[in-house]
């Protein structure tokens, strides 16, 4: 009887790879999850008025620094 039949393949590196990354991104759903369902905002309300604010500081920035490139390049 031929025993070689029996042998053990090699693991398949492509295989490994996508086992690794599926894992990775498992974890990293988990994470999410227990960030929503454990540590959820008390009022979400208040979370989309930090966002809002946090928006027209960041476009405020941008048109200061856009308005002041303009202004240098006309007085170059």
């Amino acid at each position: 009887m031929d025993d070689s039949r029996f042998q053990p393949l090699a693991p398949d590196p492509e295989f490994q790879t996508w086992s690794r990354q599926h894992a990775q991104a498992t974890r990293l759903h988990a994470a999410e999850l227990a960030q929503i369902t454990q540590h959820h905002d008390l009022n979400p309300a208040g979370d989309v008025v930090h966002q809002m604010e946090a928006w027209a500081r960041r476009q405020a920035r941008e048109k200061h620094l856009h308005d002041s490139a303009i202004a240098q390049i006309r007085h170059a």
